[in-house]
């Protein structure tokens, strides 16, 4: 970001109260603790604070000005702003920070990529990134900033170094998608799959996916989207969208085609063939799971499209680093195993996560430890009752359940046969702790998952904090 106070009059509309006109900004904050020289401090108005209260904080922190908004003007009568410090005046902060993004953005000429989808949007996200910085420096987004505030402020840290931009897109309702695409006008854009995340607002898995396709719609002409080939509400997307499309996943008509995949050295390989290669490429990911697959297809998918090499992909593939909480595996001395996969789930995503426990553990005894899934409106008993059912049909031994909507899982693991012994529909964390501690043992694997309101890495944390644990082994191995 690189802005006078001229400019920000010009984007935003406002007006100047105070301060040089010939003064620069350099970056953008919304914590006032975090104010840096240079920065413009934007006082956002939430739920529980208004920023307009820290604005003078920020300005002591070392801001080089803030954001004021009109209506928030009587508040500051009789105080002094610090010497030499900007305050602009606008009717909404929020929707400046949007209008500078967006002019900042349209500064470059560079593949920005759009990442959106109700499972593995973080991961796919980190895997692009991950294969493009093989070649140029890449921005990519951080965090949790993937939303109507956090990609604003993504945008506005693109550099001139920077040769491509990789961010995710979240949302929980309509016209979400579309707005964080007018800021960031992407080149590319990637649909991951369409599951029943948002529900409880949406309806319906038609609706998700019309709310995720704002993406496509609101894509400039001239662009590429990558969608994933085995998503049914995705191929009529695609049939609709104006411009180039590639497609990834196991279906023989995708156009980047994976053929096999399986376990390799603590992560997971897979062979792929492109519509321009005849031959199968090898890869290899970091991440357990054949769901994994999907989200290097797409990386796989982008980096063919920009032009990189099937080497360079293999090693970007290889190197990437993901998001906390996504299939992290770590093994105790004891002998047992804890896949920590709380980061958030869906039906769609806890059936993967428990795909993978029974893959990995084989014939060894496999723990599924699982909250409620949120969000999920109408659908929430049923979806819950199917999970359980699942677990028990391919061969989940043991089911442990945290919250109300998740004693509906147990429920259906006893109807598909779990055996009574080894279903716990626990009330707190520290039940489950208790419990479990008897099935803790050699040749065990626990998974933990939930919806992020559940906080399920706290069963992760004690078990890690209570048995010794040592480096990753393979299975078998313990």
């Amino acid at each position: 970001m690189h802005f006078s106070t001229k400019d920000l009059v010009n984007i935003t509309g406002g007006r100047l109260l105070s301060g040089p006109v010939e003064a620069w900004f350099s970056g953008a904050v919304i914590d006032s603790r975090k104010a840096q020289p240079g920065d413009l401090f934007v006082p956002l108005q939430g739920e529980k604070e208004n920023g307009h209260q820290y604005i003078l904080a920020a300005l002591e922190q070392g801001a080089a000005g803030s954001l004021l908004e009109y209506g928030e003007i009587t508040g500051f009568s009789g105080l002094e702003f610090p010497p030499g410090k900007v305050i602009l005046a606008v009717e909404n902060a929020l929707q400046a920070l949007q209008r500078l993004a967006r002019a900042h953005r349209q500064k470059f000429n560079l593949p920005v990529v759009a990442v959106t989808g109700s499972n593995g949007k973080t991961t796919t996200k980190d895997f692009i990134a991950a294969v493009l910085a093989v070649s140029f420096p890449v921005l990519k987004t951080e965090g949790n900033l993937n939303n109507h505030i956090g990609l604003p402020l993504m945008l506005l840290r693109i550099k001139g170094e920077h040769q491509g931009v990789v961010l995710e897109m979240g949302m929980s309702g309509y016209g979400e998608i579309a707005l964080l695409t007018s800021l960031c006008s992407p080149n590319l854009g990637v649909i991951t799959n369409i599951g029943e995340a948002h529900l409880e607002m949406l309806g319906s898995r038609a609706n998700i996916a019309r709310a995720k396709g704002e993406l496509l719609e609101e894509m400039a002409p001239g662009s590429t989207a990558f969608l994933n080939a085995d998503d049914p509400f995705l191929r009529p997307m695609g049939a609709r969208f104006p411009g180039q499309v590639c497609t990834f996943g196991f279906a023989e008509e995708a156009d980047f085609r994976a053929l096999h995949c399986g376990f390799e050295a603590s992560g997971y390989y897979f062979t792929a063939r492109t519509l321009s290669r005849e031959d199968a490429e090898s890869y290899w990911i970091p991440l357990p799971g054949r769901h994994n697959v999907y989200n290097a297809l797409a990386a796989l998918a982008v980096g063919i499209h920009l032009q990189l090499t099937p080497r360079e992909i293999r090693a970007g593939l290889a190197a990437a680093e993901v998001s906390a909480m996504r299939m992290e595996r770590s093994f105790a001395g004891s002998g047992f195993w804890i896949v920590n996969d709380a980061y958030n789930a869906s039906p769609t995503s806890v059936q993967y996560a428990l795909d993978y426990l029974v893959e990995w553990a084989g014939a060894q005894r496999k723990i599924a430890v699982l909250g409620d899934m949120l969000e999920l409106g109408e659908a929430s008993e049923t979806a819950h009752r199917a999970v359980g059912r699942y677990a028990a049909e391919i061969g989940v031994d043991v089911v442990f359940t945290l919250g109300e909507r998740a004693k509906l899982v147990a429920e259906g693991a006893l109807q598909a046969g779990i055996s009574p012994e080894h279903v716990f529909a626990c009330t707190d964390c520290e039940e489950i702790l208790h419990r479990l501690e008897r099935f803790v043992e050699k040749g065990v694997t626990i998974l933990i998952k939930g919806s992020r309101g559940m906080k399920m890495e706290r069963i992760a944390a004690t078990l890690q904090a209570r048995y010794p644990f040592i480096a990753e082994k393979e299975p078998g191995n313990s």
